[in-house]
């Protein structure tokens, strides 16, 4: 099996560098695209697109500000924090995932509806399940409820079309995606074994894995000016960058008239980097 080349420490910084740049570029862009939408009566789809969009957005700007290296001791020295990058980097991920998934234009309307009481469904449960977990559910779950969401999913042609092991599975509310979530995200057009990796990749950084830090003297992650550092943390910039354009261009999707306010090379320029 051939081995990758291995890149240069000059090779490593301008990749760092380059990604950093393409991601505050997009993020401009995503903070116009919120900006054009503003307060208005909205579709479904439409609004729920919206609030993801708005956390994308809150998410990127917090990324933004961990570009440059951190303080580690009182006036000491300062550290990339690839780490948090890499788990913030996953979380733009999973939020255009649900975009995408929960704002889709293509399907028919009770495919959305679908969609929609099955994350009420799967919300309901694992909320039930976490407050009671610490205590903090005074009363015992609403059997009424429970089964008011399921009969909805019972009502929806495109759920009863579904294989009926699946529909089984998903009437327990441990799942909100119809498929899956990996499945979701290949909606990203990154395909099914760059996705599963890419996902791999930053949870391992995202959890205090053996894979997060017990190469960490060996790699010198925690260094001045980390190369390795700069590597791992320009690897999330690069696919959250991704993940941020792809957005912005299902808001765009969901509301048409924001491509007239843009700058036509600009949106041009956003369009030919982000379209799949």
């Amino acid at each position: 099996m051939s081995r990758r080349k291995e890149s240069t420490p000059e090779e490593e910084v301008a990749y760092f560098e380059a990604q950093k740049s393409r991601f505050e570029w997009v993020t401009t862009q995503a903070r116009f695209i919120g900006n054009t939408i503003g307060r208005q009566t909205v579709t479904p789809p439409q609004g729920y697109g919206a609030w993801l969009f708005m956390r994308a957005i809150i998410t990127a700007g917090s990324l933004e500000k961990l570009f440059e290296p951190q303080d580690a001791t009182i006036g000491g020295i300062k550290y990339l924090d690839h780490a948090s990058i890499a788990s913030l980097g996953r979380a733009l991920i999973e939020n255009a995932t649900v975009l995408l998934y929960i704002g889709d234009t293509s399907i028919p309307e009770d495919e959305f509806w679908m969609r929609k009481h099955l994350i009420d469904l799967h919300d309901y449960t694992e909320r039930t399940k976490f407050l009671t977990d610490i205590g903090r559910l005074e009363t015992p779950p609403d059997g009424k409820m429970l089964q008011e969401l399921k009969d909805r999913l019972l009502g929806s042609r495109a759920f009863m079309a579904l294989p009926e092991r699946r529909r089984e599975h998903l009437l327990k509310g441990k799942d909100m995606f119809v498929i899956s979530r990996h499945d979701a995200s290949l909606a990203l057009g990154w395909g099914d074994q760059l996705s599963r990796g890419i996902y791999k990749y930053l949870s391992a950084h995202a959890h205090s894995t053996s894979m997060a830090f017990h190469r960490t003297e060996e790699n010198k992650i925690y260094e001045p000016n980390s190369n390795a550092a700069k590597v791992t943390a320009g690897f999330a910039i690069d696919h959250a960058h991704q993940a941020l354009g792809i957005s912005c261009l299902r808001m765009v999707d969901l509301f048409p008239y924001i491509e007239a306010t843009f700058d036509p090379l600009v949106f041009s320029a956003l369009k030919s980097e982000y379209k799949r």
